[in-house]
């Protein structure tokens, strides 16, 4: 009988992120990449959301294209952080709102995002940011004749 508690008690504080998913443009085609790798502390009080951070490995983030993922890569700075996350600092399940500090390389900013989906063991949606407001440059190849766009949409589906 111990030993079924305390496998209930550890089953139930175990989270999974469905995935992460980052989707952009470019002169040529629409992109996506999708990392199922992604560390989550995700916890509640039973009445609200007390702790949801999230990081993702950017080596883990696949499009299927590999010249793509090295292009991303390259334009992360992987040989200088390997790491993109995002901190919850606040979450209004009554006002459906998440306030959190996403961070790539070494620039942070605050968002506030509305999620599809907020409950206290699931929170599912998306969001969209420019490279540029975190000092990236935007990829190009053949010497600028295929560009991607400034903006990408962070998708996320996480399950307690």
């Amino acid at each position: 009988m111990k030993k079924l508690i305390c496998s209930l008690l550890l089953l139930s504080g175990l989270v999974y992120a469905e995935n992460i998913e980052i989707h952009g443009t470019s002169t040529l085609h629409d992109w996506k990449m999708v990392s199922n790798k992604t560390d989550v502390a995700f916890e509640n009080d039973g009445s609200k959301i007390t702790k949801l951070n999230v990081s993702v490995q950017i080596k883990t983030l696949k499009s299927g294209d590999e010249g793509l993922d090295e292009k991303a890569y390259d334009t992360l700075k992987i040989d200088r952080n390997n790491v993109i996350t995002f901190k919850m600092v606040d979450a209004d399940l009554a006002a459906g709102t998440i306030k959190g500090v996403f961070k790539v390389l070494d620039k942070e900013r605050t968002e506030t995002l509305k999620p599809e989906v907020l409950t206290l063991d699931h929170v599912s949606g998306s969001f969209k940011v420019k490279m540029t407001e975190f000092g990236l440059e935007i990829p190009s190849v053949m010497f600028g004749a295929i560009k991607s766009g400034d903006e990408v949409t962070v998708k996320y589906d996480i399950k307690k």
